[in-house]
Order: structure tokens, then sequence, then C-alpha cells
């Protein structure tokens, strides 16, 4: 039963990129052998152990053993790689923009942005345009202007303009008082709640009728901090009766009262981001802007600005919203969290900023085509960890280092059994191999979780070594290096000398406890590689010795 349950396990873990799902592979099983659909219990309790060992191997030693066992069933199905669509409209100067808000260094939602811009860029030999959108005082973090160049370069995105919106500001005024001269914009002074209950009746404030040299004389007010927050605001003169309240008589500025971080108390008055965004779109030359659908509402008040000034309005695509679940993303949150202790940082890899898939070993790469596999549809999606991880493993597993890790580590006596050196290569496709002294009889170090499951009698592989037979509780007895017990269902262990190195695995804010063949000592900080039978991990420090945890 197990040789079947483990060629079926195999066949399905290379399928779906070392991973095995335990109800497909239990329904190959059950539909290829009559016998075993009358004990589905049992069946599914071996399955499942089966399962937990396999799905720990590189998907190399799946193909490798399933070669072994049953080598009929080894195929390889290549997966054609999704193209974007192409851009509307003209595309002979492709101009994009990228713009965050320097609140904080990039997450995963940003890097959707961020590449899909750079993807289509590539794709029409356009221009990517880098435009840091600082001007609300209250959300600016002045390391975020570096941080976020930093995640754009590790991004492997190619900027070639880079925007301060905070440095424009003499530019928005101006537009502001030519909107002002032509009565498409007005100083309000009602209080929030008033312009409120008028704006959901569809009804103007007295101030829309100001003349334009009555606004003018406000505007000037605004600008020399005659003002309080909250006391006025520039409004676009939109149409009362629009169906969608959100749009009628936007604002376009207010005065805030708190000091800029990077721009100290310059300036009182500050433009609002559907203002600053069509100004800056226009006189950058923006042709085509890729956002979420939740701004379709933004694009509807952009255009009273491309409108008013007579500008040709970009072309724009909205996608749907993505969904990413499991790691905090607002910066706000995690700023506080740091604050408080709750993170040990920006890359604290329980967050789903860039630096902190960076540290767990996410490549940009990888990044990058599970976001090009998302598109521009306008379907709302939920963001796959499992599709980025399998995108990170294609990329790592051909250069990554194999060593032994032992999680949880118990002590195992093995008798009968003579000095030996160890030869495990190093990766499986290449020759280089790395040299472990096994002494006589030695007492080896195994996995807590694969102590507990053997029994008296049992036949273990111990990776790359020797077989053994358990005589007892924390003992065993060599019986040869043959690998035909692997065809008669042995399980495979993981194992270490006493020469070893303790290690700490960082699993998304939960740290594992081990030890690592000495060899990793020698290891370089940020150097990836695989811990067989356990997963990808990058190291993170030297002293004392620390890993992240990547994925299987």
């Amino acid at each position: 039963m197990k040789q079947e349950i483990r060629k079926y396990a195999l066949s399905n873990a290379i399928e779906y990129n070392g991973q095995a799902e335990l109800g497909a592979v239990m329904s190959k099983v059950m539909g290829e052998n009559e016998e075993l659909r009358q004990k589905p219990q049992k069946v599914k309790e071996t399955t499942q152990k089966i399962i937990g060992e396999i799905n720990q191997l590189s998907v190399e030693e799946q193909k490798k053993q399933l070669t072994e066992i049953a080598p009929e069933l080894l195929q390889e199905e290549e997966k054609e790689e999704k193209e974007l669509p192409d851009l509307p409209g003209d595309t002979d100067n492709v101009r994009m923009r990228f713009a965050p808000n320097p609140s904080g260094p990039l997450h995963l939602g940003h890097a959707r942005a961020a590449i899909l811009n750079d993807e289509y860029v590539e794709k029409y030999n356009g221009d990517f345009i880098l435009r840091l959108e600082d001007t609300d005082p209250k959300r600016v973090y002045p390391p975020a202007y570096e941080m976020i160049k930093e995640d754009i370069e590790y991004l492997e995105v190619d900027v070639d303009e880079t925007i301060v919106q905070g440095e424009r500001m003499e530019t928005y005024y101006k537009y502001a008082e030519e909107l002002i001269q032509k009565n498409k914009a007005y100083v309000c002074l009602c209080p929030a709640e008033e312009f409120r209950e008028l704006k959901k009746k569809g009804k103007a404030c007295s101030c829309r009728n100001n003349t334009p040299t009555e606004n003018q004389k406000l505007w000037r007010k605004m600008l020399e901090g005659e003002y309080s927050e909250g006391e006025a605001a520039v409004r676009i003169k939109t149409y009362l009766d629009h169906p969608d309240p959100a749009i009628r008589e936007w604002p376009a500025f207010r005065v805030v009262d708190q000091e800029h971080p990077v721009y100290g108390d310059k300036y009182n008055a500050y433009p609002l981001m559907n203002f600053s965004v069509a100004i800056d779109d226009h006189l950058m030359n923006i042709t085509h802007i890729i956002r979420g659908k939740d701004h379709i509402p933004n694009k509807i008040r952009q255009e009273f600005i491309f409108d008013y000034l007579d500008w040709d309005t970009p072309e724009y695509i909205h996608h749907g919203t993505l969904s990413i679940e499991g790691v905090e993303l607002s910066t706000r949150n995690i700023k506080q969290g740091i604050d408080e202790g709750e993170y040990n940082g920006w890359d604290d890899t329980r967050l789903g900023t860039i630096r902190a898939l960076k540290r767990r070993g996410i490549k940009p790469e990888a990044i990058r085509k599970s976001m090009k596999a998302l598109g521009v549809s306008e379907v709302n999606s939920k963001f796959s960890w499992e599709t980025l991880y399998a995108e990170n493993r294609k990329i790592i597993d051909e250069e990554t280092d194999r060593y032994f890790f032992v999680p949880n580590p118990t002590e195992i006596k093995v008798s009968d059994a003579e000095q030996e050196t160890a030869t495990p290569p190093l990766h499986p496709d290449r020759n280089e191999t790395r040299e472990i002294k096994v002494p006589k009889n030695p007492r080896l170090m195994i996995p807590q979780e694969d102590a507990v499951k053997i029994e008296k009698g049992d036949i273990i592989r111990l990776k790359d070594l020797y077989n053994i037979e358990i005589t007892g509780p924390a003992e065993a007895r060599y019986i040869g290096n043959s690998l035909e017990v692997l065809k008669k269902g042995a399980d495979i262990i993981q194992w270490t000398t006493q020469e070893n190195t303790p290690i700490t695995i960082d699993r998304q804010g939960k740290t594992e406890q081990g030890v690592a063949e000495k060899t990793v000592e020698q290891l370089d900080e940020g150097e990836i590689i695989q811990f067989e039978r356990y997963g990808f991990v990058r190291i993170d420090q030297k002293q004392p010795l620390r890993a992240c945890y990547a994925h299987r």
C-alpha cells in the first residue's frame, strides 16, 4: 500500500510545484485499487504521513524518487506564460507613472502597480516615471523617500525620471489661481458639516457665488496662513446634481496646520491628491494610467481639471482589487507596531513589505511573475501565496545549495555501524558534494516529529547515509546501504551528527530551534539555501546563527 501511495503522491507533488494534495492522491490510489477502498481511514492516515514527507522534498528529489519507483508517471508540462493585453489608444510615445505616497516602504500592493507599469513601458519602449506624492504632511515618513527607491531597485524596475510633488508646490498654486480666475474653482469657508448637508441635497453654498476677484483674495489669505485647518478649502465646481454626491464640488486644496516633515512650515495650503495628480499627469505627458477600479471616482474628478484647462485626458486602465491575506500592509499600523515593539522593523517577516519578502529570500523575478499573472483584469482577485512560492521555487531551486537541518532534535544511538563519510550532493543537478564525517556507532540527531512516529522494527533511510532498523526507544542498528528499502516504503529521515551548529529559524514571527550540519556556519549572510526535507531559508545573521524561512 505504501508503495502505491508514494508513487501517486510523488506524481501529484511534481505536477503542482512540489506540493501533493491529500484528496487528489487518495482519489487516484483508491480509484486504482479496489482492496484499498475497503479501508479508507487507514489509507487516509498513511497518505497523510507520506505526503507530509514528500512535500518537504525538493522537486528534483521528488523526480529522482519517482524515476526509481514509477518512471512511467513522470510527465513534464510546460505552462505558457500569460501575456498582458495591448494598451489602448496611441502607443507611439508611452509614458507611465508609479506614484506612491512616502508614508513607508513599498508592499505587495504597490508591487502590482510598479511591475505592471514597468512591463508596459518595456513592451512599448516608453518611459517610467517614479512620482513621490508627498503633499499630505500627516502621512509623510521621511526615511520612506529612500526606502521606496531601494524597493524599486530590488523589484528591478527601471526608472527614467523621479519626481517629488512637494518640490512642485508653486506649480500647483499657479494652476489653482488659473482655475479660480476662470471661475471654475472657489474658496469655501463653510463649516464641514454644513457643506456636507448642502452637498447631499445638491445645493450650492454661498461661497460658490463669490467672484473670481473675491476668491483670489481669499486664496491669498489661505497661502499666507490666515486660516487654520478646517476653516478654508478650494473646491472645484462640478455638477450639483451629479448622481454621485462624492463627486460634487470636490476639494482641491486645504489648510494643514501640521508642519511638513521635510519642508517644515514653508507652506500652509496643500493640494489634495486629485488636484496634484491631474496637474502632474498632464505636465509630465503621462499617456496611460493603470490603477485599481476603486479609483474610478477619482478619474471622474480629475476629468474636470482636464476639461477646464482644455487638456487631453490620458488613457485609464482600471483593474480589479487585489486582496492580500495573512500579512499586515498598512504603513500606519506597521509604524505603530514598530514603535510599540510588536514588529522588529519594516522587514519583519510577518509583514507584506518588499523588504520583508527580500529578507525571507523571495526573489524579485518571482514577485514580478506573480503580479504579471494577475494582469489588468477588472475581476477582483485574491493574491496567491502559493503561486508566489511556486515561482520563487522555480528560480532558486536551480541555484541553491542543499544542507541538512534537524528541527527540534532528539538523539538516536546507532549500533553495528562503522565510521563513514557521507557525501551528500550540494545540488542534485551538480557533481559537487560536501563531506560529513560520521563516527562509529554514532549518536545522531533526528527530528522529534519523526522520532515519535517510529516504532520498533521500522526500517528507516538516513538521508544520503545508510539504512537503520529501530530496535528500541532512541536506539537502532545499521542494516546496510541499499536503496531498495525505499521501494518497500521506508521513510527518509534527516539527521546530523553531534558535530553540528545550533540555528534559529524565523517562520514569520514564530521561531523554531534546531541544529544544522557544521558547514552551514561558513555561509554568508543573505545566502539562500535549502534545508532538505524542510524548505528554503535565507541566512539572516551569523552570530548567533539565524535564518528566515521562505517556503518549501
